[in-house]
């Protein structure tokens, strides 16, 4: 890994670690309430909202929520598109056929709108909603790590490797795994990113977990105060912006170190 992707890694780890060790347990409606309105300033750095409670604890609790999401999407939708991947790549041809066929299908899925329609009749757990995304996206990554092992395959290592006797599990573990950082981690990157988002847009639009703060839902908090009190939703709204661009540009970095 070079510099400048330990860089974008540090500095993403630093921002959220920060904002989830300051955020308070519960959710907003947990936060101690002052004076409504006030804009910001040393005792409330981001301002507070119309009831009085400090938007940097609520932005700080926001975090907390988007990363549990982006990392249950990802470790699922990952998990799913690596041994998809290896399976289709290291496979017989019918297995292979198979496996490419049901990643077109997942792949042709309307994501938002199936967790659109999960949240509206399930309730807006965040954990579905991670679920749902994880679910749904791990195609990316399968299609990119099939080609990559379909590549591998052809070269000379790889073949001694099956002359002496390595089985398919064996080739994937000791063989490919450690070939696919540079494959993998841009495509992780916009599943992380991407949940993040979807899980926004749902609070935004009140299908989000009613018991936890989300950006998402401080942005619609913020919006009928669009001209009066602008860091109400300017602040979630540049979190959003933050977290998502650091998360680009660290697996676009990874990507290319390899």
């Amino acid at each position: 890994m070079n510099r400048v992707a330990l860089a974008y890694l540090l500095g993403l780890g630093g921002l959220l670690a920060m904002m989830v060790a300051i955020a308070p347990t519960g959710g907003i409606q947990a936060l101690p309430m002052s004076r409504a309105f006030l804009p910001p300033g040393a005792a409330h750095p981001f301002g507070t909202d119309d009831l009085g409670r400090d938007m940097l604890l609520a932005v700080a609790q926001g975090a907390r929520t988007s990363l549990l999401v982006g990392l249950v999407a990802l470790g699922l939708g990952g998990g799913i598109g690596v041994a998809a991947g290896l399976a289709a790549g290291l496979g017989p041809v019918v297995l292979d056929e198979a496996l490419m066929r049901t990643t077109d299908v997942v792949a042709s899925l309307p994501t938002l709108l199936i967790a659109v329609l999960a949240a509206a009749f399930f309730g807006g757990s965040a954990m579905l909603v991670a679920l749902v995304l994880g679910l749904t996206r791990w195609p990316v990554i399968a299609r990119l790590v099939r080609a990559e092992t379909l590549t591998l395959r052809r070269l000379p290592f790889f073949r001694a490797a099956v002359a002496l006797g390595c089985g398919p599990l064996r080739l994937g573990r000791r063989h490919v795994l450690p070939q696919l950082a540079a494959v993998v981690a841009p495509a992780a990157g916009v599943i992380f990113g991407g949940a993040i988002l979807a899980e926004a847009t749902l609070a935004f639009l009140g299908l989000g977990d009613p018991e936890l703060t989300s950006w998402g839902r401080l942005i619609a908090a913020g919006y009928p105060f669009l001209d009066d009190a602008w860091w109400m939703w300017a602040f979630p709204v540049a979190a959003i912006c933050l977290t998502t661009a650091l998360v680009a540009l660290a697996s676009d970095a990874i990507g290319r170190s390899d």
